[in-house]
């Protein structure tokens, strides 16, 4: 079902137009005219920036299409604060992370609640994922469909001398699979492993808030049976949000905490990208944070700017979640998403240039398909991996 969305006078008085429930705000997220799109999306902090990128070059006749919003609040960063999709819709909680974002899109496909409020197949089109559903299962009703490729590092703080800059990735699981107090011997050195204020710690892990799909992802890579017990996702300034360095900045001597390295390049090339798309707004959120070697292979390649190295280790896909039979009755969504030569996969920077939206927001191509650990992964395929 295609949402409504209308120019003019509305649009203009909606952009100003705050909606109460209770006692909380709710806010549009996209800039730019219209303030309502056809296609609205949530979910993943990893992919938020290069969506809020596409919602910004891709048009159909002339007019913006995808409305992207952020995991958290772009002006204050506020967790689950309410947002408002569509003229008349409901305020509701902002997902934030993957999981969220894809239960949210599930609730307004089917009619039901999210957070206590009753979505509906209007509110949602799609959802942001960095992590791949949990089982796949043939002709399932949702479609992960590859967007872009995207690498995970540690990050530590730019003043730390104490943790190694350089890990394999077998001295990461031993890191994050750590009990609190244990220690761990990385080149012959034996570092103390434990949770925020353990006597004597000399490496603090950290990972992304409950729900991040860079969490399930780390998680999958370096401890499929669980993290150890020196392993937190809270410090004492508050959780710990996905691809955000405070956390680093608080504790700069012993904190390690994963990082999409699409996201550091965005935040790092942040004043170019400003420059290039109009009404796009990128946060710098690293604090401090640098991204870590793995087995002596680069996060990144380039200076000026700086760009995903696409042969780093520890590769994943990232994903645009529909429901799979929409894109037959919706034709924005499928001409959006659907197929390689979709808008998302084709789409250049705005002006007269051949770059690639997905490679300025610092993620590689998944054009002609890309293999990571024996799987093949081709933008716009809407077929192999499908969920319920």
């Amino acid at each position: 079902m295609k949402k409504n969305w209308r120019l003019g006078a509305i649009a203009a008085a909606a952009a100003v137009a705050t909606i109460f429930t209770g006692s909380s705000a709710a806010f549009a997220d996209p800039s730019g005219a219209p303030t309502y799109r056809a296609l609205s999306g949530v979910g993943s902090d990893t992919t938020q920036d290069l969506n809020n990128g596409l919602s910004s070059a891709m048009l159909s006749e002339q007019t913006r299409v995808a409305g992207s919003y952020n995991a958290t609040n772009p002006t204050t960063g506020a967790i689950h604060d309410l947002i408002n999709t569509r003229t008349g819709g409901p305020s509701f909680e902002r997902p934030n992370g993957s999981s969220e974002g894809v239960n949210a899109l599930k609730a307004a496909k089917t009619g039901t609640a999210w957070r206590g409020v009753t979505l509906s197949d209007a509110d949602l089109q799609f959802a942001r994922s960095s992590s791949a559903a949990s089982q796949w299962v043939p002709g399932g009703t949702y479609s992960y469909i590859p967007l872009a490729l995207d690498a995970v590092s540690f990050a530590v703080h730019s003043s730390n001398t104490t943790i190694p800059h350089d890990l394999t990735q077998a001295q990461l699981t031993a890191i994050y699979s750590a009990d609190n107090g244990a220690n761990v011997t990385i080149n012959g050195t034996s570092y103390k492993v434990g949770t925020e204020g353990t006597a004597g710690v000399q490496i603090t892990p950290f990972i992304p808030q409950l729900g991040s799909g860079t969490r399930s992802f780390w998680q999958s890579q370096l401890a499929p049976t669980g993290f150890g017990s020196a392993v937190d996702d809270a410090y004492t300034g508050g959780g710990v949000q996905e691809h955000d360095g405070s956390v680093l900045a608080a504790l700069p001597t012993t904190a390690i905490v994963p990082f999409s390295i699409a996201q550091w390049v965005a935040q790092n090339n942040k004043a170019t990208i400003e420059s290039q798309y109009a009404g796009v707004s990128i946060t710098d959120r690293r604090h401090g944070a640098i991204l870590g070697t793995i087995g002596g292979i680069a996060p990144t390649t380039g200076t000026a700017p700086v760009a995903l190295n696409t042969m780093f280790p520890i590769a994943r896909p990232v994903f645009t979640v529909v429901k799979n039979a929409e894109l037959a009755t919706n034709a924005q969504l499928a001409a959006a998403f659907s197929g390689a030569s979709a808008q998302a996969y084709t789409t250049n920077r705005p002006g007269p240039s051949t770059a690639l939206v997905i490679t300025d927001f610092g993620f590689g191509s998944l054009a002609g398909g890309v293999s990571i650990d024996g799987v093949t992964y081709t933008a716009g395929d809407t077929a192999s991996f499908r969920a319920n």
